[in-house]
C-alpha cells in the first residue's frame, strides 16, 4: 500500500512538473542582476552584493547584460530550457546572457539569443559572432578556464560564487580583447575561413573525381596475347622445342 502511494505521488508530481513547465512565466529581471531562489546567498549577503556588482560593472564597462538565476533544483525540468526561457523574457534578441545554475546538481546552462547570419559570398551563410555575441566556443573555453577552481569549491555557496565571477571575468577578457581588435578583422577572417571551406572542398571534389576515372580505366584494362607462329618441324603436328639426335653405328664396323 505504502509503495502504491509513493508511485502515486511520483505520478501526480510529474504531471504538476510537466504542467508547471508549459505553463512558466518569467518573473521581472532582478534589479541587481541575481535572482536566487535557491537562497544559497542567505547567510552570506556580501557574496550576493559582490556578484551584483561585478555584474553591474560588466555591463557598465561593455553594454552586455548578464543575469545570473539560482534555484537548488528543478526536479527534472529542463536546464537548458529554463535558461532560454529566461533570456528570451529579459533579453530577446538583444546580447547579454542568462546563467542559470541548479546548487544541489551543480549544474548550469547558458542561455542568450541566436547567433546572426552573414552572407560571406553569394549564397554562402554563415553563423557571425557579434561585438558582444559568445559562440559555443567562447563559452567553452571561458569554462575551461574555470575548472579548477570550481573543483576546488568546497562547497554549493563558494561553487556558486566562483562560477559568476570566473564567467564575468572570462567575458570581460574576452570582450575587452574584442574592442583592441583591428575593426573589421572578424569579418576578414571569416571571408578568408569561407574561402579556405571552398578551396579545401574544390579539391577534395577533383581528387574524387579523379580516382574514380582510375578505377573505371582500371576495371576496363583488358591483357591480350599475341598469336605466335611457330614452323612446323620434322612432320610433328606441333612446332617448337628442342631436337635431338644419337648414333648407335658400330664402332668396330665402321672402321
Amino acid at each position: 500500500m505504502r509503495g502504491l502511494c509513493v508511485a502515486l505521488l511520483w505520478i501526480v508530481a510529474g504531471w504538476l512538473n510537466a504542467q508547471e513547465l508549459d505553463d512558466f512565466t518569467a518573473p521581472p529581471p532582478p534589479a541587481d542582476r541575481v535572482l536566487d531562489e535557491a537562497r544559497i546567498f542567505a547567510r552570506s549577503p556580501d557574496r550576493h552584493q559582490a556578484i551584483a556588482g561585478a555584474l553591474a560593472a560588466l555591463e557598465e564597462k561593455h553594454g552586455f547584460p548578464f543575469y545570473y538565476v539560482l534555484y537548488s533544483s528543478l526536479y527534472g525540468r529542463n536546464l537548458s530550457d529554463r535558461a532560454h526561457a529566461l533570456q528570451h523574457a529579459w533579453l530577446g534578441d538583444a546580447p547579454g546572457i542568462v546563467l542559470v545554475l541548479e546548487t544541489d546538481s551543480r549544474n548550469f546552462r547558458v542561455g542568450q539569443a541566436a547567433s546572426k547570419k552573414d552572407e560571406i559570398r553569394t549564397g554562402t551563410m554563415l553563423p557571425v559572432a557579434g561585438p558582444k555575441e559568445l559562440a559555443p566556443s567562447d563559452l567553452a573555453m571561458i569554462v575551461r578556464g574555470m575548472e579548477e577552481s570550481l573543483r576546488q569549491a568546497a562547497n554549493g555557496e563558494e561553487f556558486a560564487e566562483r562560477l559568476a565571477t570566473g564567467m564575468t571575468a572570462g567575458i570581460s577578457t574576452l570582450l575587452d580583447e574584442r574592442a583592441a581588435a583591428p575593426e573589421g578583422s572578424t569579418r576578414s577572417r571569416l571571408i578568408l575561413l569561407a574561402v579556405g571551406f571552398g578551396a579545401a572542398a574544390g579539391l577534395i571534389s577533383l581528387l574524387v573525381v579523379a580516382g574514380l576515372k582510375r578505377a573505371e580505366a582500371k576495371a576496363l584494362e583488358r591483357f591480350v596475347f599475341p598469336k605466335a607462329t611457330v614452323g612446323t618441324r620434322l612432320g610433328a603436328p606441333f612446332g617448337g622445342g628442342k631436337v635431338s639426335s644419337r648414333s648407335f653405328q658400330n664402332r668396330e664396323a665402321g672402321r
